[in-house]
């Protein structure tokens, strides 16, 4: 108790110190001019986006020569870093003769994407817009007479009432739309709500967010906000080289997107490379840990600048925040997994022992480890070594045991060790992941039925790498009820009814608490499993279905790195997913060699709601809305194989799947190579190469000892910058 008031009063003196020290700033890095040598003014930049892969960057011009409107699209040789900037081979667009005219000279544009690039908007401060149709995403450079949208006829400043459109901006989802009506002396933004996403004619103007309250002097220009809309910015400038001091403003949402819940959080004086720069226009980069700022005055730097900052946390302008969709969605995975883990060994367990129906004992013990790191030879040693004390004493479902409380019962146990590091991709940085469980269980068979009971208790560290150098710590104990019950025609039904309590702390970079969170939780699982082949193609049906009710306590998070204290309302949400399909699995059997010619198509549909959570923030004690989004609810999964083995156990195969999203364009692709040989000292020697998974090369050994197997396995994915790598040591007896 006493501890935990330190704690309270230390991390209470922290943040009242810093809030009074100043606000968050953007660390500044480099500057770019977009520019050709000795050409001045082309572009002069009005509008700055960047790719989310951070490879391309458009600019559209302020000054263009005989009013031609014009994109100019940058290479960047180094995602992100504009001192790569491609300038002598950048590509100019025209927007010329497609629709709308873009206006004349000295007037602002901007240029919108919608949310996978597949649509681009020029809009002009007079009210015309210009949308092209992308079959490519982003790749604006392809435009023509083909791409362009028919034009609507609509002046958008007339149709929802605004004097100058300064800036254009839409949310996630493309439900709404918001104009900077940026007139000096008389700022501020509209919201219009779309009932078609994406599509400016059918929309609503729903409110007006006044700026001049914050302190707003001069123009103001770019909105955007920040990943889950819960903060606002909007630049301030100046249409001259005075050098006075413009700023960034912050706005605080806790309704996400709702200007009507905006509230006023502070203001950034804008600065680069030691001066007070004009930002005409900016953009977020690199999921909020990059910001650009371009300018359209010269200044000691020379003339249209473009300013490359790097942010001490996602979107960190004026103020840090947790990433608290991260946090709280790396806690839904937790418990997610915790159904996965617990049903996934227990149906295991079903299948091992219908395999071994006829066998007097029944008892199994397994130990497995996944270890994703290359300091494997000392563990593997210290485990073979302590292989060697253990002993277990067997039991038998069919021979009456001597111990009269043990009679007719089997006991099995599981073991599971993992940890490594998992490499970055475009979208994600690297995660630091470490996992252990153990899980006991008794079961009997009655009648051809399983009856069981399992206990499960396991460790998760997920180290969040979001900017907040926090990590996740849950320790979890499971109870399980199973049972398994064979049904008419060479069919299964298999029940698990469980319950779960969850404890997470959350640890700083220090391995400080800087909170802690209890959970408790009930679920339930259910396959069937149908043995017969029906058709000439040998099709099984199959299906599954999942579901859990977790209840999350609330809890304070004292977060030293976002120089806050947030208080995280109770959470109660449910997850689950039901699948659906057809495998076959037909052997055609030539002499002394076969062909196996398996696969499957299977429908998966996300029954996991987008889950709402309440965050309160000790700074302004203002309450946000984070959300936790499902991605896709409907899912098709497809997979086809052959397999080759001759009769000295010498084996090929070429196998493809396909994970396709039917609601977006999410899908994964696969293809494995298959070469493996048995020897005659019962030993497999495998070697599986998966080109369309970063060339992910895995080589196996197998070794059958008795009762016992022995399985090492290694993997690498080649030609990556951050490679994946592992080994795997599995050691398993049946006694």
């Amino acid at each position: 108790m006493i501890k935990r008031l330190f704690l309270i009063s230390f991390c209470l003196c922290f943040v009242m110190q810093t809030v009074h020290a100043g606000i968050v700033e953007p660390v500044f890095k480099q500057f770019k001019d977009p520019n050709q040598d000795g050409v001045d003014n082309v572009p002069s930049t009005v509008s700055i986006q960047i790719t989310p892969d951070g490879k391309k960057m458009f600019l559209l011009d302020h000054l263009e020569n005989a009013g031609s409107k014009k994109v100019y699209i940058y290479d960047l040789t180094t995602p992100f870093d504009i001192s790569t900037l491609d300038v002598t081979n950048r590509t100019i667009v025209s927007l010329d003769g497609y629709g709308d005219n873009m206006g004349g000279n000295n007037d602002n544009k901007d240029i919108e994407f919608n949310n996978d690039g597949t649509k681009v908007f020029f809009f002009s401060e007079y009210g015309t817009l210009q949308i092209h149709n992308l079959t490519t995403p982003y790749d604006v450079a392809s435009i023509s007479s083909s791409t362009v949208v028919a034009d609507d006829g609509l002046n958008y400043k007339t149709k929802y009432s605004v004097n100058n459109i300064k800036g254009v901006e839409f949310n996630n989802d493309g439900t709404k739309m918001y104009f900077v009506d940026g007139t000096q002396n008389a700022t501020k933004i509209a919201q219009i709500n779309l009932s078609t996403p994406f599509d400016p004619t059918s929309g609503t103007k729903v409110h007006t967010l006044d700026t001049e309250p914050a302190g707003v002097a001069f123009y103001t220009m770019e909105p955007s906000f920040d990943d889950d809309g819960t903060r606002l910015y909007i630049s301030e400038a100046l249409n001259n080289s005075t050098g006075a001091t413009t700023y960034m403003y912050v706005y605080k949402l806790s309704n996400p997107f709702e200007l009507s819940s905006a509230t006023f959080a502070g203001k950034w004086p804008i600065t680069a490379n030691g001066r007070n720069i004009s930002a005409y226009s900016w953009t977020f980069g690199n999921n909020g840990m990059k910001a650009y700022i371009a300018t359209e005055d010269a200044n000691a730097d020379g003339d249209d600048i473009i300013y490359e900052y790097d942010l001490t946390c996602p979107y960190g302008i004026v103020l840090c925040e947790t990433d608290a969709v991260t946090a709280i969605g790396a806690q839904v995975e937790i418990a997610k997994n915790v159904i996965h883990q617990n049903s996934s060994t227990i149906f295991k367990r079903f299948d091992w022992l219908r395999r071994n129906d006829e066998r007097a004992n029944l008892t199994n013990h397994e130990v497995k480890l996944n270890i994703n790191n290359p300091i494997l030879a000392a563990l593997k040693t210290n485990f073979e070594n302590s292989l060697k004390n253990i002993q277990f004493t067997p039991a038998s479902l069919k021979k009456e045991n001597t111990n009269k409380n043990k009679k007719n019962w089997s006991h099995w146990s599981h073991v599971d060790v993992s940890f490594g590091r998992v490499g970055d991709t475009g979208s994600s940085k690297p995660k630091e992941v470490d996992t252990w469980g153990v899980m006991y269980g008794l079961d009997k068979l009655v009648n051809s039925k399983i009856f069981g009971y399992a206990f499960r208790y396991g460790i998760d560290q997920v180290d969040l790498e979001d900017g907040s150098s926090n990590e996740l710590e849950s320790h979890i104990f499971s109870l399980n009820m199973y049972s398994s019950v064979p049904l008419k025609r060479q069919s299964n039904l298999n029940l698990l009814l469980g319950v779960s309590y969850l404890r997470i702390d959350q640890l700083d970079k220090k391995n400080r608490e800087t909170g802690e969170r209890n959970g408790k939780q009930i679920y339930t699982s259910i396959s069937y499993e149908n043995e017969n082949a029906f058709t000439k193609y040998d099709l099984i049906p199959f299906g599954k279905f999942e579901m859990g009710i977790t209840q999350f306590s609330d809890y304070t998070n004292f977060d030293v790195v976002s120089n806050n204290i947030e208080n995280h309302e109770r959470l109660r949400f449910r997850t689950g997913n039901a699948s659906a399909g057809l495998k076959f699995d037909s052997i055609l059997y030539l002499k002394d060699k076969t062909l196996s010619r398996n696969g499957f198509i299977e429908y998966i549909y996300d029954l996991t709601p987008d889950i709402d959570h309440h965050v309160r923030s000790h700074i302004d004690n203002v309450s946000v809305k984070k959300t936790i989004k499902t991605h896709s609810l409907h899912n098709v999964k497809g997979n086809v194989g052959f397999e080759y083995m001759n009769s000295n156990g010498s084996t090929i195969a070429i196998n493809y799947e396909r994970f396709q999203s039917l609601d977006e364009s999410g899908h994964k692709d696969s293809l494995l190579i298959k070469l493996g040989t048995a020897n005659k000292q019962n030993a497999n020697f495998d070697v599986i190469y998966d080109p369309k998974n970063n060339n992910k090369t895995e080589i196996s050994y197998l070794k059958d000892f008795d009762n016992f197997k022995l399985k090492l396995k290694s993997n690498y994915n080649l030609f990556s910058k951050i490679p994946d790598y592992g080994a795997n040591i599995e050691f398993s007896g049946t006694f």
